[in-house]
């Protein structure tokens, strides 16, 4: 009985040293891991971010860049950190799944042992060709490729990246004999596009439409559920015969180490949800052509989320057949 009583009161101990940690957090900066180079799309999304949220929690939130293997490093990187909320991640979960999928064994798909405190945003695809093609539309980008078998390459972000997927998808859909080369981010792809030695590119509005802009590239198809406001005349993915691509935005999150107490993933929910509401946040996420989540997600709803997005993007990667060396 005596030892009974002894575990209860360890028992005791543990949940109040708990609630206490969590009742003071955080106490030091947190660092919030990006798992890509500096100065692409997520990097600059997640310092905009942390400007946000960090001073709304009373602390600075540097941002450590922990680029590789798609995105998979920086992840297992916050996945064996402590589980105390000073070490965040601020990610996609579909690089994660379509690496798993790409392996020679892959298994079933298992969401990464994180803990998901929100949904950060979602973001489509736009995918561009340059001027110098002569194309004007995606039909005429798929007659081009086919007439022309083995001739020309796609460009992506890097391999295993939504951008990768997103193109693979198109490939197989239409049968087409075409390579593809990954580059380390977007820009450097794009700048190749532009500059005519690959024949398109799908990338995030924020890399894409300041090219359109000035006149360097032309847009073909937008990867959303219907056509967006910043392009009216260029139409939604599912239009052009390919619905498996509608739903497959790229969605950020916001997670911790597995094994985090549940009163600090709530906290820092509470203040991205504030974030949410507040004006200002929303036309900064706006201007990165983004679009927020409906605000009073959970961490919980923002777990269920991040799970069938990332059996969505397994099943499509499978179905793709791409493999990444």
């Amino acid at each position: 009985m005596l030892n009974f009583k002894r575990i209860a009161l360890a028992c005791v101990v543990m949940f109040a040293g708990a609630g206490a940690h969590a009742q003071d957090y955080p106490s030091k900066p947190i660092n919030v891991v990006v798992p890509y180079p500096a100065g692409g799309y997520v990097d600059s999304f997640a310092r905009v971010v942390t400007a946000k949220i960090g001073p709304a929690l009373g602390q600075t939130m540097p941002v450590v860049n922990r680029p590789g293997a798609g995105g998979t490093l920086g992840a297992e990187f916050v996945s064996r950190a402590a589980p105390d909320g000073y070490t965040l991640l601020i990610s996609g979960v579909s690089p994660l799944a379509i690496f798993q999928a790409s392996k020679p064994n892959p298994g079933e798909p298992e969401l990464p042992k994180l803990s998901y405190v929100a949904v950060v945003a979602s973001t489509p695809g736009v995918m561009t060709t340059s001027k110098m093609s002569g194309v004007t539309s995606f039909k005429e980008l798929i007659a081009k490729v086919r007439a022309e078998p083995g001739k020309h390459s796609y460009g992506s972000a890097g391999p295993g990246t939504p951008s990768h997927l997103w193109s693979a998808e198109i490939v197989r859909e239409n049968k087409l004999d075409i390579a593809h080369v990954g580059y380390k981010g977007g820009a450097p792809a794009l700048q190749e596009l532009a500059n005519g030695q690959i024949i398109w590119m799908i990338d995030t509005p924020i890399g894409s439409l300041p090219m359109v802009r000035a006149g360097k590239l032309t847009p073909l198809a937008v990867i959303a559920p219907a056509r967006i406001r910043q392009l009216p005349d260029t139409p939604a993915i599912g239009e052009l015969g390919i619905p498996e691509l509608a739903d497959k935005a790229s969605i950020l999150y916001i997670a911790a180490p597995p094994g985090t107490p549940a009163a600090i993933l709530d906290k820092l929910n509470t203040i991205y949800n504030a974030a949410i509401r507040d004006p200002e946040f929303a036309a900064r996420v706006d201007s990165f052509d983004s679009i927020l989540p409906k605000a009073g997600m959970t961490a919980a709803d923002a777990t269920a989320v991040a799970e069938r997005d990332y059996r969505g993007w397994f099943k499509l990667a499978i179905g793709s057949g791409i493999k990444i060396q």
